[in-house]
C-alpha cells in the first residue's frame, strides 16, 4: 500500500479473540503495523513504551472497561492526542454519548464492515497528522514571534542612547543665540526634527516597557489619586504646540478617586490622546472624561476622526496590529500604542475597550479600580 497513513501503527484493545484476530488481520492487510491486546492494562503499559498513532477500542471488557481505558489515555500527557475509536455492539445513544463525553473521537459498530473501518481509520489518521503539523507550525511561530520580540527589544534599547544625543543637540539649536536670525523654514525644519525625536523617544518607550509588562512585569504602585492628576499629567506628556486640536475635560462631579499608578495611568492617557491626534481632523475636538463605573471609574478619550470598523475592535489592542484606514488615510500608527495601554490597563485591574464605528469618530475608554473612601 502506498498512502501516506500505511506504516502508521494501530493499537487494537479487545477481549474476545475473534475480534482481535479480524481486525489485526483486515489492518495488516492494509499495510498498518498492528499491535493487539486482550486488555487495557496491557494496552496502557504498552502504549507507554511506545505511543500508537491511534488506538481501536472494545467498550465492553472485564476488569478496565473502555470508557476508563480511554480516560486514562486522555489523563497521560503524552498519550492525550492518539485518537481513539470505540468498537462496539452498543450503538445506543447514551453509550455512544459516554464514549465522546470520556474523550473518543468516533464509534465503530460490530460485525465489522472492511470498507467502513479502513475509511474511518484513515480519516482520523489524516485528521491527527493535520493537528500534528498544526502543532507544531504553532509553536515554530511562537518561536518565531519570541525572537522577534527580543530582536525589537535590543534595537528600542540601543536606540536611547543615539536619540537623547540627537535631541540634546537639537534643543541646544533651538535655544541658540543664532536663532532669530534663522530664515521660517530653517525653524520649520528645526521644529520638525525635534517633534520626530519626540515621537521616536515615546516609541522606544513604549517598545521597551511593552516588552518587559510581557515578560516580568512592571511594579505598580497604587496610590489614590483624583482624576484630575491623571489627566493634567497625560496633558503634560501628550501635548503637541503644532497640534490645532482643541482638548475638552469632562470629570463627573461624584467621580471617586483612582486607586492606580498614576505615572502608568497618565501614560495611558497620553497614549490615547496621541492616537487621538493623529486620526482627529483639525482644527477638532477632542473630550477627555471620567465618571463612576460599577467597577469603580471610567476614562475616557474621544475623537471625531474616521471611526473604527467593528471587527477590528478587538484586535486593535493586540501587537503590532492596526485598523484599516478609509482611502485617503496613511497609516499612521505602530500597533504598539494600545498593546501597552491593555496590559498596563490590566496590570491594574482595569478593562479596555473603544466603542467607535466607521464616519463617525471613536471613544476609547478604560476602567480603573476606586480608591476607598477612607485613608486619603
Amino acid at each position: 500500500m502506498t498512502s501516506g497513513d500505511a506504516r502508521a501503527a494501530l493499537m487494537i484493545v479487545d477481549d474476545e479473540p475473534g475480534n482481535l484476530d479480524v481486525l489485526e488481520e483486515l489492518l495488516t492487510q492494509a499495510g498498518y503495523r498492528v499491535a493487539a491486546f486482550p486488555s487495557g492494562e496491557e494496552a496502557l503499559a504498552a502504549a507507554h513504551l511506545k505511543a500508537p498513532d491511534l488506538v481501536l477500542l472494545d467498550v465492553r471488557m472485564p476488569g478496565m472497561d473502555g470508557y476508563e481505558v480511554c480516560r486514562r489515555f486522555k489523563a497521560d500527557e503524552a498519550l492525550q492526542p492518539i485518537p481513539i475509536l470505540f468498537i462496539s455492539a452498543l450503538l445506543a445513544t447514551d453509550d455512544i454519548a459516554a464514549g465522546f463525553a470520556c474523550g473518543g473521537v468516533d464509534y465503530l459498530g460490530k460485525p465489522f464492515r472492511k470498507a467502513e473501518v479502513l475509511a474511518r481509520v484513515r480519516t482520523h489518521l489524516a485528521l491527527r497528522d493535520a493537528y500534528v503539523r498544526l502543532a507544531a507550525e504553532h509553536a515554530n511561530l511562537h518561536l518565531l514571534e519570541r525572537q522577534r520580540d527580543v530582536l525589537t527589544h535590543m534595537l528600542a534599547h540601543d536606540m536611547r542612547g543615539p536619540l537623547q544625543v540627537i535631541g540634546g543637540h537639537l534643543e541646544l539649536l533651538a535655544g541658540n543665540s543664532a536663532s532669530a536670525e534663522r530664515s521660517d523654514d530653517d525653524r520649520d525644519s528645526l521644529q520638525a526634527a525635534m517633534q520626530g525625536v519626540h515621537f521616536l523617544n515615546q516609541l522606544v518607550c513604549t517598545m521597551v516597557d511593552l516588552s518587559r509588562l510581557e515578560t516580568v512585569g512592571v511594579p505598580v504602585d497604587l496610590q489614590p489619586v483624583t482624576v484630575a492628576a491623571v489627566l493634567q499629567a497625560a496633558l503634560a506628556q501628550a501635548l503637541d504646540p503644532a497640534n490645532r486640536c482643541r482638548i475638552v475635560q469632562h470629570i463627573a462631579a461624584d467621580c471617586p478617586w483612582l486607586l492606580c499608578d498614576l505615572d502608568l495611568s497618565a501614560r495611558i492617557v497620553a497614549n490615547l490622546l496621541t492616537n487621538a491626534f493623529k486620526h482627529a481632523p483639525p482644527p477638532g475636538e477632542i473630550v477627555l472624561g471620567a465618571t463612576p463605573h460599577p467597577d469603580g471609574v471610567r476614562l475616557w478619550v474621544s475623537d471625531r476622526g474616521p471611526g473604527i470598523p467593528a471587527q477590528f475592535h478587538q484586535r486593535i489592542f493586540e501587537k503590532f496590529a492596526v485598523a484599516e484606514q478609509p482611502p485617503g488615510h496613511a497609516r499612521t500608527a505602530t500597533g504598539l500604542g494600545l498593546a501597552f495601554c491593555k496590559l498596563a490597563v490590566h496590570a491594574q485591574g482595569g478593562a479596555i475597550g473603544v466603542d467607535s464605528q466607521p464616519g463617525s469618530g471613536s471613544t476609547f475608554w478604560f476602567t480603573l479600580p476606586a480608591a476607598p473612601t477612607t485613608g486619603r
